[in-house]
């Protein structure tokens, strides 16, 4: 039974809610947007004890094995609302990401979602910091709750055989954090599959089940001899109706360069296309697929040193979330990345990657699971995918990345 907190409350959903006196007092910093607004007090705490390599390596240089404990999905936030009248709202959130097994010096507020918005009857408009969605499509097939880990799609998707990841100009358009300050890339994902800064997001009403999105991100990030000014644009469609969930998503980014030595950009355009759906049976089970395509337009100096004007790439994955009865269920995924279209490249066939997850959830209440997880990507000679969190770092063309996790999730 819990303690009751002067001035706090907790709602029958697990959420902690804060009244405006001791909200006011413990966070100054959100004063402003809880004056007339009801502040909700939310979080997770995700941490997994893992082991995890790399080997095979083409030249030689595994990854030894190490045992770690990684964060995951971990969070605190604050959000509210406030009803202006005539069927208008203001509504807000500031999220930021918590690791409860160190304290990174990059740790700062407001690393997750947040944002600032209006919703009406005719759709709701935000802006800050946002998923894309690109980012939302994955999250809501992806088997692992919170989308995270080293079994996440994020593995494979979006990354134009790593090209894209590895970018130096298109690393800077999303808010991945690239390390963990002990020398492991803790975030490689693609650009994607991270927040987008600076953005802003309409969402229509639902229609039927239906809901329709569409981006902006005013792009501040820009090379100084970007040719024009860079930018993105989002489309995203979800049906939710009956045991079926279907949903798809667009992204364009426009990197501002024309042409530059590939140690700015290798880039002028990208765009990633993907579309995938799940059907519930039983007792909460599902089966998914997903599918990713990314073109990659190059600048006339990558051109030259991969033999073609772009690259494009598919992806697909097949996800299955099966109940064992009221407490427990299996997640499973298994994906492949197929090789490098486009170019005469001589290392695009050897660029093809498997990834497989297998795990056991357990619920020991609502909101605290007990996971157990097993994952391992096999790499062409010249691919060097990574786990998309809480990734090994370091993996060599040819190295396969493996490793096993125990963990306890807990929301609040």
């Amino acid at each position: 039974m819990r303690t009751p907190i002067a001035g706090v409350h907790t709602n029958n959903t697990g959420e902690t809610k804060m009244n405006k006196k001791t909200t006011l007092a413990a966070f100054a910093l959100l004063a402003p947007l809880a004056a007339k607004a009801d502040v909700t007090l939310y979080g997770t705490i995700d941490e997994t004890f893992e082991s995890v390599r790399a080997t095979g390596a083409r030249n030689g240089h595994d990854v030894p094995s190490t045992n770690r404990i990684s964060s995951d999905s971990s969070l605190i936030g604050f959000k509210g609302k406030e009803d202006l009248g005539n069927g208008l709202k203001a509504f807000w959130q500031i999220e930021s990401n918590i690791w409860v097994d160190s304290a990174p010096s990059y740790a700062t507020f407001g690393t997750r979602d947040s944002f600032i918005g209006l919703a009406s009857p005719a759709g709701s408009i935000q802006a800050g910091l946002i998923s894309p969605p690109t980012r939302a499509v994955a999250g809501m097939l992806d088997v692992n709750q919170g989308n995270t880990g080293i079994g996440m799609s994020g593995a494979l998707l979006g990354k134009l055989g790593n090209t894209l990841a590895a970018d130096p100009l298109l690393k800077t358009f999303g808010s991945a954090i690239p390390a963990d300050g002990n020398g492991n890339t803790l975030v490689r994902t693609s650009p994607f599959d991270t927040r987008r800064k600076n953005a802003l997001l309409y969402t229509s009403p639902n229609w039927n089940g239906l809901t329709a999105s569409v981006g902006y991100d005013a792009v501040e990030t820009r090379s100084a001899i970007a040719s024009h000014a860079p930018s993105v644009f989002d489309l995203g469609l979800t049906y939710r109706g009956g045991p079926w969930m279907l949903t798809g998503a667009y992204e364009g980014i426009d990197t501002g360069i024309d042409d530059a030595p590939t140690n700015v950009s290798q880039f002028q355009k990208v765009w990633n296309a993907r579309a995938g759906g799940y059907y519930v049976f039983g007792n909460a089970s599902r089966i998914g697929l997903l599918f990713d395509h990314t073109v990659g337009r190059l600048t006339p100096t990558a051109a030259a040193a991969y033999q073609g004007s772009s690259l494009s790439q598919n992806v697909w994955y097949a996800q299955a979330v099966i109940s064992t009865g009221y407490q427990g269920r299996v997640i499973t995924q298994y994906g492949q990345a197929g090789k490098l279209q486009g170019v005469s490249y001589a290392g695009a066939a050897q660029s093809q990657a498997r990834h497989f997850e297998l795990g056991y959830e357990y619920d020991l209440s609502k909101r605290t699971t007990l996971k157990a997880i097993y994952s391992q990507i096999w790499n062409r000679d010249n691919a060097s995918y990574d786990f998309g969190f809480s990734s090994v770092g370091g993996v060599d063309a040819g190295a396969s990345p493996r490793g096993i996790a125990l963990g306890l999730r807990h929301s609040f």
